[in-house]
């Protein structure tokens, strides 16, 4: 049985990405994780020259009201995740709900959970505006972007919350790895896609190099049935958001490693704290 393990913070975005988190849950049968996280107190803080006052120093932060508040913050974040537990158990009994909540940073425990409890894919929402304005994260979604190295589902608040049917895949004609090409396996599984959009951007598609790239990749993706669409941009960010507009695209998929342009449009882009300027949601597959 698959497992999908969805971030929250209770708030909106959250909330709508557990509910697509749902959707595909349903599809595919999958049990359903929900995991809340708070950081640890900071136990240090600048004294008035901009140093780090050390423990004993008039510099120090209350350690006891530190600890109460933090274990008032994870009670609250309890009471939270658990009724929001006992509303998906009573509205969707089939799926097997498990909430935890967890002291530590986002990324790490997110990555710890993932490997005991065999995680297939893991989901986070994200806040925008409307229409095609950019979707501003903070930084701890930043870093659990970063730093997560299972397959993660980025829901942008505005995504619609329906099965995706058109799938697109941002390549730079690059060979992928056995374990990218069984995660895409195993998110195809069960949902009503019938092929695979593979898009490029600024290669020319008349150039024999690239010829045997896309035959090399078509074998490779062979049982996606995909389909190569090559297109020229001024940016590569509004190319692929021009494709995903006029192919009614309804997820997008990069795959992430540094050494292509993928992988450093996508690293741009959560550097400047930005996902994606589209609403539909993005697999962010590391490669």
């Amino acid at each position: 049985m698959k497992k999908i393990l969805a971030l929250t913070d209770f708030s909106e975005n959250a909330q709508h990405a557990v509910q697509y988190a749902l959707t595909l849950a349903a599809a595919w049968r999958a049990g359903l994780y929900l995991l809340h996280t708070y950081e640890p107190p900071v136990l240090f803080q600048a004294d008035a020259s901009g140093g780090v006052a050390p423990e004993g120093a008039p510099g120090l932060l209350n350690y006891t009201l530190m600890m109460e508040q933090s274990e008032a913050l994870a009670e609250a974040s309890t009471q939270k995740i658990n009724a929001l537990k006992e509303a998906i158990s009573a509205s969707h009994p089939d799926i097997a709900v498990t909430a935890q909540v967890t002291e530590g940073f986002l990324g790490d425990v997110a990555n710890d959970l993932t490997e005991k409890a065999a995680i297939d894919l893991v989901l986070m929402g994200i806040k925008g505006k409307s229409g095609l304005e950019k979707i501003l994260i903070g930084s701890n979604a930043i870093k659990a972007i970063e730093g997560i190295q299972a397959p993660l589902l980025i829901v942008p608040e505005n995504a619609d919350n329906v099965l995706p049917v058109k799938i697109a895949l941002a390549s730079d004609l690059e060979l992928l790895s056995e374990g990218t090409i069984a995660a895409l396996e195993q998110f195809f599984n069960g949902l009503p896609v019938a092929d695979l959009l593979i898009v490029n951007v600024n290669m020319n598609p008349s150039d024999p190099v690239n010829q045997e790239k896309v035959s090399a990749i078509k074998a490779q993706l062979q049982a996606f049935n995909p389909v190569i669409h090559f297109l020229e941009a001024q940016h590569v960010e509004t190319g692929l958001e021009t494709f995903v507009a006029e192919n009614g695209i309804s997820l997008l998929v990069f795959i992430h490693h540094e050494r292509s342009w993928v992988g450093q449009l996508f690293h741009k882009s959560v550097s400047k704290q930005i996902a994606w300027n589209t609403n539909i949601p993005v697999l962010r597959l590391k490669g």
